[in-house]
């Protein structure tokens, strides 16, 4: 029998469960189990739209229990935690329902007929973090399953309760070994990577780890989805309505205390407007409690590590050293021991220092002064990350100008940390490669084979 961990709840420090240490031979065994059963599994297409439509209702009926466990071992609101099992619900109802060919017929040459066929990719390593470990899994697992793949779930070592639930679910209505799941520490995800036995990688996590990822995958040519880090800017145009804007970043930029790879990272405004935005971020962000998860009353919970709260408070007090100002927030705003940190504003915070210029991913939120619209969007896009971005206005096709010049997978025009079920999200540059959700996460999952046949013999 595997040995087993704790696994901790970031608000208490206290264990939440035990869940098993694999190693990488489990990985070889699950590798092996899923080879038994691939064949048969991508015959009945079908069946597995059923099977998902199926599993998509016990997710949905089941989510309230499902999504304390989540709140429990990840830290956010228990709220947000049950809406990620529906948005889960929802992308499996999606894929099961998404009309796709899988062949198409070419027009006739010279007495050939081609066809182009869309065969599964084969087994496929879904590698998850631990802010959003069910919705960034389903994203996944949806459109792999229902092409007619078999998977092998990694989730991040602090999240994996949430992940061996939902997959228990699923398993209810799935042949067996056709969706498994390996819980242990990062000598699992490179298992996965370098194994020739899986044909596909899907990760979402930092850039430098899905980098990682990728060399270790280049050696058996595996096929690669990286949805990676972010720095998304929210740019406010000199016209846009601050109290409705505020309430609006506040409400991207501190879901999850801050750990949303598409989230509001730092804020841009004209210098003439700066402080009026602060002090409208400051009464929006002063509305929001900080608590554990699962306490009535809570809007935000605590970070999910303390290396990760460590690395926000010394970004704020860098910048802070450097001329910015803490404008709200700054302390724990709790008697709990956990990993807490108030939503905090940062005033005219210095471009160079690391709060705005690097993916601080948690409760702090800087505010940027811009003379120069043209140079900052320049400046923007030389920079590392490409996944989103916000521009805010009245003026919508002055708006749209100004999102279509943004080098990033998404541009969002008076919102932000909106996704839609039919359009792809995934990240330029350094963000990302390849795309997830709608028909081109589904095309991830596919191989196209030509079937090139001469009707007779010369």
């Amino acid at each position: 029998m595997s040995a087993t961990y704790a696994v901790i709840d970031p608000a208490t420090l206290e264990p939440v469960g035990e869940v098993p240490l694999h190693q990488p031979e489990d990985v070889e065994r699950a590798i092996a189990a899923a080879r038994q059963v691939a064949r048969t599994w991508a015959a009945d297409r079908e069946a597995r739209r059923s099977a998902l439509r199926a599993a998509a209702g016990a997710v949905d009926a089941e989510s309230e229990e499902l999504g304390r466990i989540l709140s429990l071992e990840q830290g956010k609101v228990w709220a947000e935690a049950v809406q990620e099992f529906r948005v889960a619900a929802g992308l499996l109802r999606h894929y099961a329902d998404l009309d796709w060919d899988e062949s198409e017929t070419l027009t006739p040459r010279d007495g050939r007929q081609v066809q182009v066929q869309y065969a599964p990719v084969g087994l496929v390593g879904a590698i998850t973090p631990w802010n959003f470990p069910i919705s960034l899994l389903a994203v996944k697992l949806a459109p792999a399953l229902v092409t007619g793949c078999t998977v092998i779930a990694k989730p991040s070592p602090s999240t994996p309760m949430s992940t061996i639930a939902l997959v228990e679910v699923l398993n209810r209505f799935l042949p067996a070994d056709v969706l498994q799941v390996v819980t242990g520490r990062g000598v699992l995800s490179r298992a996965l990577s370098e194994l020739p036995g899986v044909r596909k990688i899907s990760f979402t996590g930092s850039t430098e780890i899905g980098a990682a990822i990728m060399a270790q995958a280049a050696p058996t040519v595996k096929k690669v989805t990286l949805e990676l880090g972010g720095n998304d800017p929210a740019i406010v145009l000199p016209d846009a309505d601050l109290p409705v804007t505020a309430r609006r970043i506040v409400g991207s930029a501190f879901r999850n205390a801050g750990q949303v790879c598409m989230a509001v990272k730092r804020v841009y405004v004209p210098r003439a407007r700066s402080a009026e935005l602060t002090e409208a971020l400051v009464a929006a962000a002063s509305a929001l409690r900080v608590g554990h998860g699962v306490a009535e009353g809570t809007t935000m919970g605590p970070m999910h590590t303390s290396a990760q709260q460590q690395l926000v408070q010394d970004y704020v007090t860098q910048a802070v050293s450097q001329g910015g100002r803490i404008a709200h927030g700054g302390q724990s705003g709790t008697s709990l021991p956990g990993y807490f940190l108030e939503p905090t504003i940062v005033a005219d915070a210095p471009q160079s220092s690391d709060l705005v210029a690097c993916e601080q991913f948690g409760a702090a939120l800087p505010v940027v002064a811009y003379d120069d619209l043209d140079a900052t969007i320049d400046q923007l896009n030389a920079q590392e990350f490409g996944l989103g971005a916000s521009v805010w206005s009245p003026d919508l096709d002055r708006a749209h100008q100004v999102a279509s010049r943004l080098e990033v997978g998404t541009a969002w025009v008076n919102q932000h940390t909106v996704v839609e079920l039919d359009a792809p999200f995934g990240g330029w540059k350094g963000s990302g490669l390849g795309r997830e959700r709608g028909r081109w996460g589904l095309e991830e999952y596919l191989e196209p084979r030509t079937v090139n046949v001469r009707a007779h013999a010369d």
